[in-house]
């Protein structure tokens, strides 16, 4: 099982990120009618699969940004004779 969901991990973030949030509004138009059809069941997968890799990039951001390093300015140096 674990196999199988790891598999499913690396074919996600396969993805590209941007055309994954394009069909963020159609997948929530067809997660909110509910109808319990294998079409709404997939639908609602879907529409957390792609918020979970909205997720994934924010946190990676932000990540990003706090361990980059900051650029410290080099002390002013001056002749000595």
């Amino acid at each position: 099982m674990r196999e199988m969901v790891d598999h499913l991990a690396d074919q996600i973030l396969d993805l590209d990120a941007d055309e994954l949030n394009e069909l963020l509004p159609e997948m929530q138009h067809r997660m909110e009618h509910c109808d319990n059809s294998q079409e709404w069941e997939r639908s609602v997968i879907t529409f957390f699969l792609i918020n979970a890799v909205r997720f994934k990039c924010s946190l990676a951001s932000k990540h990003a940004q706090k361990n980059c390093p900051q650029i410290e300015e080099h002390p002013k140096l001056r002749l000595v004779k």
